[in-house]
């Protein structure tokens, strides 16, 4: 699987843009679409610039960016 480096591979990539808010924290990531956001799942982080990975119980709240 190739995952994206940068901010514009993940828009080749078709990838959905959210806010995904944890506890006091809030994070701007990419996310491949048809994900299970229930459980584990990779993410492109917009403020690092890298992946990382999401624990999908500990999210209060996914707001898609449009």
């Amino acid at each position: 699987m190739y995952y994206p480096k940068t901010d514009n591979d993940c828009e080749a990539l078709g990838w959905e843009e959210f806010i995904v808010y944890i506890g006091d924290y809030d994070l701007h990531v990419s996310i491949e679409p048809d994900t299970d956001l229930d459980g584990i799942f990779k993410a492109f982080c917009h403020d690092e610039q890298e992946m990382v990975s999401i624990t999908g119980w500990n999210v209060s709240e996914f707001q898609i960016i449009e």
